[in-house]
């Protein structure tokens, strides 16, 4: 891989270490620990863990408990990452009945907790994973390896809330903790890392951001070299891929290109490696279904690159082989599988594969129709993108029936008046009726204007723009506390 390498981030431990300051408050139960340890005390973060403390910490939800089930633990955010909610334990070793009954409390909360991020509740599942916290800072005190978890946790919920700087605070103290408790290079720590480069890039902390991912990145490489069982290497593979489609991500949206482009096809190297080919028999295992959607989203990264370079006929060789996998394992009106041939179709139009593209097209606005949650200004873009091409083709009947529900949809959302838009579309119906009847009457209730020969259409207005993308990261995943 070659990546290039960041300045060192030996420093980070202190600003880890200075942080744990706004975090640190006693607690007037003799039986927790006292924050002072490990940081100098003071209000903020802990000190809600314990203002009002029941047997395990939690202040009951308002609201009904009515928790959603889904048939999957993958979810998609609102960049399109991959996520994963895992109600399995981290083993810590329990000694005695109370804790064997701690530990079945706080996996029944962990498990509602799930749920409600499954479902997109994420205030709820906040609430949840801090009721957790609380129970476990108050059964074992704050510097405990289930402590870092629960932060790791609380962050994630955050993050996907959208409160980026509470995310912050939380996932910084579950590097902390999990570096003092479990060791500078476990594999838990890596995961608190990778959360953390997933925050400051949301912030737009580029620099800190990739810091943060090479360290993450060192740490899976690390990990891999003692790794011998053919199950453990594919795993590891896959970690490691995560990693650098994140690196990927930074360097893109700072405008890198090169170095995304690197590390994105380095982690879809190591994706294939894993999962091999993608084919319906791919899938008989529903374990391997996580991995093989993350990998469309890295390659859906590869092709932003290509969009951006120019390079079309590699972009649309990889919007294909995403969107395989896409059709395979997602609805066709699924969000991720639009955005997929929207972007196809701009890159076959770009190519010079007009046939091609006006299918792609095609299947795209009918897949927008069935959508629920697709926009009429969606559909638009869509239509226009058809027309362009069908006059291209010199389809003149098919392209003034599209150019007929663009002119319902326009009107539809300006209600009253009449915009610049529908004056434009209107004068290309005339035209463009003009080419199929030779007079100026549609059959669409709008009266064009009589051309001559000479007036030519203007296809360039009506081109295919760019789509906007934005890269897809991956992380958040989370484990019982």
């Amino acid at each position: 891989m070659k990546i290039q390498e960041q300045q060192s981030v030996s420093s980070r431990n202190d600003t880890f270490t200075e942080n744990t300051q706004s975090y640190k408050a006693s607690t007037d139960d003799d039986a927790s620990t006292k924050a002072g340890e490990g940081g100098s005390g003071g209000g903020g973060f802990f000190s809600n863990w314990f203002s009002q403390p029941t047997s395990t910490g939690e202040t009951r939800d308002e609201g009904s408990d009515d928790y959603t089930s889904v048939a999957t633990g993958e979810d998609e955010d609102r960049d399109g990452q991959t996520e994963s909610y895992d109600e399995t334990s981290d083993d810590y070793e329990s000694v005695d009945d109370s804790i064997l009954e701690f530990d079945r409390d706080m996996r029944i909360r962990h498990g509602q907790a799930c749920k409600y991020m499954r479902s997109g509740k994420f205030a709820k599942a906040l609430k949840k994973f801090e009721a957790i916290l609380a129970g476990i800072l108050e059964r074992f005190g704050e510097n405990h390896a289930r402590v870092g978890a629960a932060l790791h946790n609380v962050g994630i919920a955050n993050l996907r809330a959208g409160k980026l700087d509470d995310a912050m605070d939380a996932i910084e103290e579950a590097v902390r903790i999990r570096k003092l408790t479990l060791g500078q290079d476990d594999p838990k720590v890596a995961d608190s890392l990778v959360e953390l480069g997933i925050v400051l890039l949301s912030l737009k902390e580029y620099a800190e951001s990739l810091d943060v991912f090479m360290e993450a990145l060192d740490m899976r490489e690390g990990e891999a070299e003692d790794i011998v069982l053919p199950e453990q290497i594919k795993e590891s593979n896959l970690k490691i891929a995560k990693v650098l489609n994140n690196i990927g991500c930074v360097n893109f949206e700072s405008s890198k290109f090169n170095s995304a482009l690197e590390a994105f096809q380095d982690a879809i190297s190591m994706q294939k490696k894993a999962l091999g080919d993608a084919s319906p028999f791919s899938f008989n295992n529903p374990a391997t279904k996580p991995g093989f959607l993350t990998m469309a989203s890295t390659m859906c990264n590869k092709g932003y690159i290509d969009l951006e370079q120019e390079n079309y006929k590699a972009a649309v060789n990889t919007f294909s082989e995403s969107l395989k996998i896409q059709k395979l394992l997602l609805g066709a009106d699924n969000k991720l599988v639009l955005s997929t041939l929207d972007n196809l179709g701009f890159a076959q139009t770009m190519n010079g594969s007009s046939e091609k593209a006006l299918t792609t097209y095609q299947e795209l606005l009918s897949n927008q129709e069935k959508s629920y949650g697709e926009s009429q200004s969606d559909c638009a873009r869509t239509m226009r993108s058809i027309i362009y091409l069908q006059l291209l083709h010199k389809d003149y009947e098919s392209a003034l029936k599209t150019l007929c529900s663009l002119e319902d949809i326009q009107i539809e959302t300006a209600g009253d008046k009449d915009t610049k838009e529908i004056e434009i579309t209107r004068r290309l119906m005339g035209q463009v009726n003009y080419e199929v009847l030779k007079y100026p009457t549609t059959g669409c209730g709008v009266f064009g204007c009589s051309l001559g020969d000479e007036d030519e259409i203007d296809l360039e207005i009506w081109k295919a723009k760019k789509p906007n993308n934005g890269s897809k990261m991956s992380g958040h995943r989370v484990t019982c506390a």
